[in-house]
């Protein structure tokens, strides 16, 4: 199954994932880029990016190519804030939510904590979807790395390959 990983990544721990899922899988990737970015450090980072988040921000997106009938399968990968994705997906979302219909869907988030049950929740309404046919969550996988991290990335890949 022709498959695309779709992510947006602040500090590099989303971009570590997707790259790394990608290898496993033989996944395209596709990063997403904000037009202004957020700020990465410091109580900034959690004020502009959460607020972002809680309200629902779709934020201008630097041009990106999207051919959504070469792909039978969308991973988002994404970071947690607030309790959500990160308001770039929306954006992509949004932009292509004709183009998204009728696809498979799976999700990766990443975090420095918890809050991932309502962020796949949420991701899942956004896209309309009745269920993913993968989900994980990573705690700081390029940031603190662990075997267990690993292999709950392994677990995840081979669930979206069928093995």
């Amino acid at each position: 199954m022709k498959t695309l990983i779709v992510y947006y990544s602040l500090t590099g721990n989303v971009d570590f994932a997707a790259r790394t899922l990608s290898e496993r899988i033989g996944a395209d990737l596709l990063r997403l880029e904000v037009q202004k970015d957020y700020p990465d450090k410091g109580i900034k980072k959690f004020l502009f990016g959460g607020k972002s988040a809680v309200m629902g921000e779709k934020p201008p997106l630097k041009p990106y190519s999207f051919a959504a009938g070469d792909y039978e399968r969308i991973v988002f990968c994404s970071p947690i804030w607030a309790g959500t994705f990160a308001p770039p997906l929306r954006t992509f979302i949004g932009e292509n939510a004709s183009a998204l219909s009728g696809k498979r869907f799976a999700a990766l988030l990443c975090c420095s904590g918890g809050g991932s049950k309502k962020a796949f929740e949420r991701l899942r309404g956004e896209l309309g979807a009745d269920h993913f046919d993968a989900f994980a969550t990573l705690i700081d996988p390029k940031d603190k790395p662990e075997p267990v991290k690993d292999s709950i990335l392994w677990q995840f890949a081979d669930e979206l390959t069928g093995e």
